[in-house]
């Protein structure tokens, strides 16, 4: 844009005209005038366009980042080199049960405490898994909490044909934080507690064991226990449901989740020991009270510190004169009422085949 005078504004303000400058240089051939974010060519010029390979890159990739397939190739060969049958086998533990401690961490795959904290650390070094340690009160300190970190989300990954990348980038340790200071972390361990005595003790054999989600998957939704599993020890066997109980919820609660068990037995066509395992011996005694009237073969337990679960602590509601141990339930009779209505089902058994 140039100021110039018009022939009859002479002496007055300037008036802008635009004009082309007859110095600016012609564009060469196949320039082009840029204007704004617009080309603009002149006759007879054609548009330049780079000539393409026919080389097209994998889906979700791109020239900065790797494909999910070169990301999945890494991730294994790291494991390979890195990580040992063991420590797959502790990630998935802990991807399983959410959150696992030190000493549960020690009785699943370890002999000793020193080295199984000595691998623990290496594999947080690794970023496979992470770690937290929650405040007690009024003194010391609880072990170490452990739950999967963002290069153990890219290895469970990478494992279930997903994109470990995307799994890794999704990790937040915020969720660690959560764990730590959430109010069913203590719930959560004490069931993990039970599990771990079961599954590492030497006197008999944990046949089978469900985490909540995977039992109130397996049951349809009808229930939803802190646990299910099939215990053998002496040649006698017993199958149960864990309610793990720490106070928090309404006596009225406990009697209301009764039906849905009554629900299920009928379905499979037979009944199943219901365990509610108390963490104070005042409020077993209150419970066994609010459920004396059940026809669900119920047995009770008050597992204090040092308390192993397959001891003779579980007490049933009937049909023994004292605490048996766990696998001693398998000799109980079971209450006449559950068995007859469940002699009348079993429509859905296979619905529950294992």
């Amino acid at each position: 844009m140039t100021i110039t005078q018009s022939s009859d504004e002479a002496g007055g303000n300037p008036v802008e005209t635009p004009f082309e400058n007859p110095v600016a240089k012609p564009p060469a051939p196949g320039e082009a005038r840029h204007v704004g974010t617009h080309r603009r060519v002149s006759a007879g010029q054609a548009t330049f366009r780079p000539k393409t390979t026919g080389i097209r890159l994998p889906k979700d990739s791109s020239v900065l980042r790797s494909p999910t397939r070169r990301a999945c190739d890494d991730i294994r060969w790291a494991i390979t080199q890195r990580l040992t049958e063991r420590d797959r086998l502790i990630l998935h533990d802990v991807e399983r049960f959410r959150v696992l401690t030190t000493p549960q961490v020690t009785r699943l795959h370890f002999g000793s405490l020193k080295r199984a904290a000595a691998r623990l650390l290496h594999l947080h070094e690794l970023a496979v898994l992470d770690r937290f340690r929650p405040r007690r009160e009024p003194w010391g300190a609880h072990p170490w909490h452990w739950v999967v970190g963002p290069l153990g989300a890219a290895i469970l990954a990478g494992e279930a044909g997903d994109d470990p990348e995307r799994a890794s980038r999704r990790w937040r340790g915020e969720r660690t934080i959560a764990y730590s200071t959430g109010q069913r972390l203590a719930h959560l361990i004490g069931i993990n507690e039970i599990y771990a005595s079961l599954a590492s003790c030497p006197e008999g054999s944990l046949l089978d064991w469900q985490t909540e989600a995977e039992a109130t998957k397996w049951s349809w939704n009808e229930v939803r226990p802190d646990g299910w599993g099939i215990w053998e020890q002496h040649g006698r066997r017993a199958e149960f449901f864990l309610e793990y109980d720490r106070g928090t919820e309404t006596l009225s609660r406990l009697v209301e989740k009764l039906p849905n068990y009554d629900k299920v037995a009928v379905d499979r066509g037979t009944p199943t020991w219901v365990l509610f395992a108390f963490t104070s011996a005042r409020r077993e005694q209150t419970a066994r009270r609010a459920l004396a009237d059940a026809t669900v073969p119920i047995a009770t337990a008050a597992l204090l510190d040092g308390i192993a679960p397959h001891d003779a602590v579980w007490l049933p509601l009937r049909g023994a004169d004292g605490r048996l141990p766990l696998a001693g339930l398998a000799d109980v009779p079971m209450p006449p009422e559950a068995l007859e209505r469940a002699a009348t089902g079993g429509h859905r058994a296979w619905h529950y085949e294992r």
